[in-house]
């Protein structure tokens, strides 16, 4: 009687030992998965931080600077609901929505055509990668229905012009560092490239039709010292064309006779 008791008692221990077992291993897959979703926001939060500190360098509409705050909204608002305890992400959260009711109050977007040209090459790549990225943001922002079709286009297409910005300088460089090595050939075939794509935009501001303005006026100092070259060169061969002649007369002249 005694011996089948223990082995009811071992086996009921070992039924407690094992579903203790699968509780902590789910307890610890929950937590496991909580801190990869918490993981995950966060990067989205420190993602938006480092594109918002470029709002000083390249002109944020006031609609850009919503989505991206607001994005950083969603992200701790998930995180809240992990840890619904944590008082730093309730801070967080609400310091975020004092940024949003202040951009939406008081934040004057600058004007499009006051954009500041990168200082080297290094910079330029910089800003076309932020561009890229925010376009990245706008797209997963517009998939997920947190933004509609109408700013979505809107500002991609800003975002178009941006980059575009950012390349016509760098290739204006290129342009100035090709006409000062007289190769002018390659500096013309950029300039048409570009003139084509400035042609192609119906609602420049006044940044590109400045530059736009400065192709046209580079293109035309091209072709005129190219003329003027051209001329030189023809009067120089005449002029030894000229000489050679003399030379002839000189020798077949007719001889005197002593």
């Amino acid at each position: 009687m005694l011996f089948p008791l223990i082995l009811s008692l071992i086996a009921l221990l070992l039924f407690v030992l094992i579903g203790y077992n699968i509780i902590q291993q789910y307890k610890q897959k929950i937590e496991a998965e909580r801190r990869i979703a918490i993981s995950k926001q966060r990067a989205v939060i420190t993602e938006v931080d480092e594109l918002l500190l470029n709002a000083t360098r390249m002109p944020f509409s006031k609609s850009l600077l919503l989505i991206l705050q607001n994005r950083i909204r969603n992200a701790l608002t998930i995180m809240l609901q992990s840890s619904p305890a944590s008082s730093q992400i309730r801070d967080h959260l609400k310091n975020t929505d004092a940024q949003i009711q202040q951009v939406r109050t008081n934040y004057t977007p600058p004007d499009e055509s006051a954009f500041r040209t990168p200082d080297n090459d290094g910079e330029a790549l910089q800003l076309l990668q932020v561009t890229k990225k925010i376009r990245a943001v706008l797209r997963s922002e517009h998939a997920k229905g947190k933004i509609n079709t109408e700013v979505f286009v809107a500002e991609n297409h800003r975002l178009e012009i941006m980059q575009l910005k950012i390349n016509l300088e760098n290739s204006i460089k290129r342009i100035i560092d090709a006409k000062l090595s007289k190769q002018f050939g390659s500096a013309n075939q950029m300039i048409n490239k570009l003139i084509t794509i400035l042609n192609g935009i119906p609602d420049k501001d006044s940044y590109l039709e400045k530059k736009q303005q400065q192709l046209l006026e580079t293109k035309s100092e091209i072709k005129s010292y190219l003329v003027k070259h051209s001329d030189k060169e023809l009067q120089a061969i005449k002029a030894r064309e000229e000489e050679k002649k003399n030379d002839l007369d000189v020798i077949f002249q007719d001889k005197k006779k002593w």
